[in-house]
Parts: C-alpha cells; sequence; structure tokens
C-alpha cells in the first residue's frame, strides 16, 4: 500500500493537529509519539514542534522487546499528551493504563477548525526529546533544540553533497531513531526534497525491498546499519536482482555499529552488475548527544582504511 501527501497536504494536517494538541497540552509539554511507522507519525512530530511542544519520538507498545523501554522512558519524559493512530490505539491505551496521559488519534482529527497562527519558535528552545539507545544504561533523553535540529539536518546535507544536488530519502530506520528521524523527515524539510518511507518489518522480512525502493527514485539517499548491508548480500538472490537497477543511487551511509569495511566490499560485489557505483557507500558515525550527523564520508570519493592498535589506543597513544 503506497501513500502519499503533497508538501500542501501536510501542511494541511500539521495545521489541524498542532491545532487539536495546543487544546489538548500547554507550552514545553512533553508530546509521546506512539505510532506505527508512516504519514502519521511525521504529521505529529512536526505538528507537536509547530504548536510549541516538545516531541518524543517513539513507537507503538506491539514492537517486540522494547515493552520495559518504552514505560521506563514513558516514565522519564511524563508526557502531557500521547499520540496514535486509530489502528494502534487499544493497544496504546491498555499500555497506559487508567490515569495515563490523554491520547489523540491522529488520522481521527478532521482538517479545518480554528485558524490559529502558528507559535512563534524560539531556536533555542527544546523540539523533541532524543532519547539514547539504552544499550549500556537506561534510555537518557537528550535536548534538542529547534535551531539544533536545523542545524544537524544542513551540516548533514551538506556532508553528503546534498545542498546542491537533487536528493530523494528513500529508507526504513524506524523515525523514533535519530538517523531516521533527521535523513527522513528532518534533512527533507530542510531542503524540500522528496522522502520516501518504508516499514522497517518490510526491509527484515524481505530485504530486496530496500533496494528495490533505492532503484524506484531517483537520486536516491538511504542510512542502514552495518549488519542490513551484509544482510543484503547474504539474502538477495540471484533471480530477485534480475531488472534490478542501482546506477541511480547517490548515497548509502553505514552507521550505528562498528563500520566493517569487508562489509562494504561485499556489498558493492554483490550489486556491481546491477550498476551501484562503489563511491556510494559513506560510513559515518553520530551520537543523539549531537542531534545525530558528527562525521561521514563523502559520496563518490574512494573509502579511506586505515588500522589501529586498540590497546595502544586505550593507553592514549
Amino acid at each position: 500500500i503506497h501513500r502519499t501527501l503533497t508538501w500542501r497536504r501536510l501542511d494541511v494536517r500539521v495545521r489541524a493537529l498542532a491545532a487539536r494538541l495546543a487544546d489538548e497540552a500547554g507550552p514545553g509539554d512533553r508530546v509521546a509519539l506512539l505510532c506505527p511507522q508512516g504519514l502519521e507519525y511525521v504529521t505529529a512530530f512536526l505538528a507537536a514542534l509547530s504548536a510549541g511542544l516538545v516531541a518524543v519520538p517513539l513507537y507503538t507498545p506491539g514492537l517486540p522487546g522494547h515493552a520495559d523501554r518504552l514505560a521506563g522512558v514513558l516514565a522519564d519524559a511524563r508526557p502531557s499528551v500521547v499520540v496514535t493512530t486509530s489502528r494502534a490505539r487499544d493497544e496504546v491505551r491498555d499500555f497506559l493504563g487508567a490515569g495515563g496521559p490523554r491520547i489523540v488519534v491522529a488520522d481521527e482529527v478532521p482538517d479545518g477548525g480554528p485558524d490559529r497562527r502558528p507559535v512563534p519558535l524560539d531556536p533555542g528552545a527544546p523540539a523533541y526529546l532524543q532519547y539514547t539507545s539504552g544499550s549500556t544504561r537506561a534510555p537518557a533523553g537528550v535536548e534538542i533544540s529547534h535551531g539544533n535540529v536545523v542545524a544537524n539536518a544542513r551540516q548533514a546535507l551538506a556532508a553528503y553533497g546534498l545542498d546542491t544536488r537533487p536528493m530523494t530519502s528513500a529508507g526504513w530506520l524506524p523515525l523514533y531513531h535519530d538517523m531516521g528521524l533527521v535523513l527522513s523527515v528532518a534533512a527533507p524539510v530542510a531542503r524540500g526534497a522528496l522522502s520516501v518511507l518504508m516499514d522497517p518489518s518490510a526491509f527484515l522480512q524481505e530485504p530486496v525491498r530496500w533496494l528495490r525502493l533505492l532503484a524506484a527514485h531517483p537520486h536516491a539517499v538511504s542510512a542502514a546499519p552495518n549488519f542490513a548491508y551484509d544482510y543484503c548480500v547474504a539474502t538477495v538472490t540471484a533471480d530477485q536482482k534480475e531488472g534490478l537497477r542501482l546506477d541511480g543511487v547517490t548515497a548509502l551511509i553505514n552507521g550505528s555499529e562498528p563500520v566493517r569495511p569487508g562489509t562494504a566490499d561485499r556489498f558493492h560485489a554483490a550489486f556491481a552488475d546491477q550498476g551501484l557505483a562503489p563511491g556510494t557507500h559513506c560510513p559515518s558515525y553520530g551520537l543523539a548527544e549531537a542531534t545525530v550527523f558528527v562525521c561521514a564520508a563523502r559520496p563518490g570519493e574512494p573509502l579511506s582504511r586505515f588500522a589501529l592498535d586498540r590497546d595502544a589506543l586505550a593507553a592514549g597513544k
């Protein structure tokens, strides 16, 4: 199922939902996004910011293995309002229990309503809380200001050479993840570029879907953790490669884990016959405490490789 929002339609939906959220919460209140991956998630995030509220990008309670983390984050963030969709409403209501924050169902908020003037936004004020992964400690919320996210989106665009050339953001990274949010929402909004979203589960079930998404959209830019590239190499069959053209891909960002040189080599060897250019692979580094983007290799340039001694590094050398 393909669903599309034009910029004009997005503006209508953001205005309507922002007005509803402003009725439910006061300036600076937190709004938790417990939406499935999709257009309502994007609308809810932008509506919270437009209303002068602080978005907390999260996920539905049904995400396997994440219930304890979700409960911990909600207890820490203390949102006044939770935004979800009609499809997830029942599981969200059951998870929050009696006495939980108010629930707004994004796709049931009608267009129109009172025409509110946009809230003047202070670049230094918090736009959203980006919670860290919690892989080594309890998840911590990082305050990302309006100025932070715009500056970081523009830094990423410039680093990958996307500030002056055509681009389509095409990917499956979840929007509660910092890279997914900046690459699929913030950067396209800052650039006025097309963004195409796919549900992460669709990629995990059949990785070739990601490659078909890249092939279908010219000037595609996408990001994934290191494992995703090896996963494609291991699972995409010769039959699935038939007719697949990847020569229009601009950049493939590789981050969030140790980026392994062998992974880049295997991925490009596996899809060279589909026209994938060697210079598309862009090892990158980022963290929520820096909004997300810190540094990256530029597309179109050969990968640099050098070896470091772990023991020497530990000794400060």
